[in-house]
């Protein structure tokens, strides 16, 4: 399955946004996920501050999102160091009974809405493989065609 994520880009490399956030992203093959340091049972740790404990990669199906990113103004910008990336998802769909997701690897991927008004689900996923890069024309396209405007990039 196609799926979006966003990464850190330093130097020329992919980069996790928030956990694990040295540990460079490959293209071209397939990564395995990992949990990332504990903070406590129910957290991981990560940039922001202790994050709820949902492990795997959080993809989406549009190259979206309206609440990463920097103010710029009064709008929430995507910021310069960070890329869109297509990636693929292998496997299944799981349907987790856990409210707030899995607190293990998935098996193969599930949905998850960290808020009721998230306009798309992140897909959270065991492993995944960066397919290519996309500018942001690219972003722009896949998010008309889903009937959004994409986010701004930071000046």
């Amino acid at each position: 399955m196609k799926t979006y994520k966003l990464f850190r880009m330093r130097e020329g490399r992919l980069y996790p946004l928030f956990v694990e956030t040295g540990r460079e992203m490959k293209m071209g093959i397939w990564l395995e996920a990992d949990i990332g340091e504990l903070a406590d049972p129910i957290h991981v740790k990560s940039k922001l501050g202790p994050l709820a404990l949902r492990p795997g990669f959080h993809s989406t199906e549009v190259p979206f999102t309206d609440w990463i990113g920097k103010r710029q103004g009064d709008a929430l910008v995507q910021r310069k160091d960070t890329v869109w990336c297509e990636c693929e998802v292998d496997g299944k769909q799981e349907h987790p009974s856990e409210r707030y997701g899995k607190r293990t690897l998935p098996e193969d991927w599930y949905y998850f809405q960290t808020r009721s008004n998230q306009p798309f689900p992140w897909i959270i996923s065991n492993r995944i493989k960066i397919v290519r890069l996309l500018d942001h024309a690219d972003v722009e396209a896949v998010c008309r065609a889903h009937g959004i405007v994409a986010q701004k990039v930071e000046e």
